[in-house]
């Protein structure tokens, strides 16, 4: 089994149908690679942080135990609420550095707990919908730069979504317009999500990273990964 760990865009959000989130897609590409069914666990929800995530990981460890291998996409809504504090508060900058130090805690917790079970992790580095705005520049790469760190530390595995994005952001992102920061407010819904091709972007490099883990395990002995729940 693969556990997908995530926000709106591990549940699939701006996926035309489920089929085409990015967990899914993943799961089609290892099962044609291993000429097996793939079971998928999705735990992700709109709007989680990363705090979210490491307290529904904590909470729900035998989902950990079960997986063969995880992959975890996080971190946009920790910039979020970051920049939505600063609104009403001032001090941008401060609060992000108390988000980025938070993330990197809270990654840590759910790293800790995948190692604990012998589930060997996958981070996503976050791609940036608004490339033309240099606050996002600088926001999203500070946080890639605590993935990075932590992961190393920690002996998890980064897949670099972001670059997987770069320079094809028009193409990959549902709603995209200017790649601004501005078009968040000017937009009923903000272009931020992967459209169906964003999806298929993430799920195909996410599977060449879970295929030689998530193998291993299972010559060790694991049969979880040969159960369909597609």
């Amino acid at each position: 089994m693969v556990l997908h760990l995530g926000d709106s865009i591990a549940s699939g959000e701006c996926a035309s149908a489920p089929s085409r989130a990015y967990p899914q897609v993943a799961a089609r590409a290892l099962a044609s690679d291993w000429r097996s069914p793939v079971e998928t666990c999705v735990m992700a929800r709109p709007g989680w942080t990363s705090a979210d995530l490491a307290s529904a990981v904590t909470v729900n460890r035998m989902a950990i135990a079960g997986a063969d291998a995880a992959a975890v996409l996080v971190g946009g809504d920790d910039l979020i609420q970051a920049a939505l504090a600063s609104l009403a508060e001032g001090h941008l900058s401060r609060h992000l550095r108390r988000a980025y130090r938070q993330y990197g805690r809270d990654l840590a917790v759910i790293v800790s707990i995948c190692r604990g079970y012998g589930v060997p992790l996958i981070v996503c580095t976050l791609y940036n919908p608004f490339p033309h705005s240099p606050l996002a520049v600088s926001a999203v790469r500070s946080l890639n730069e605590v993935m990075a760190q932590v992961a190393a530390r920690c002996g998890a595995h980064v897949a670099p979504v972001d670059a997987w994005f770069a320079g094809r952001e028009p193409l990959l992102i549902a709603g995209y317009r200017t790649g601004r920061l501005e078009d968040a407010i000017e937009c009923p819904r903000a272009p931020v999500h992967p459209n169906d091709l964003g999806h298929r972007v993430i799920g195909l490099g996410l599977a060449a990273y879970i295929a030689p883990l998530a193998a291993t395990r299972h010559r060790l002995g694991s049969t979880a990964v040969l159960h369909s729940r597609r």
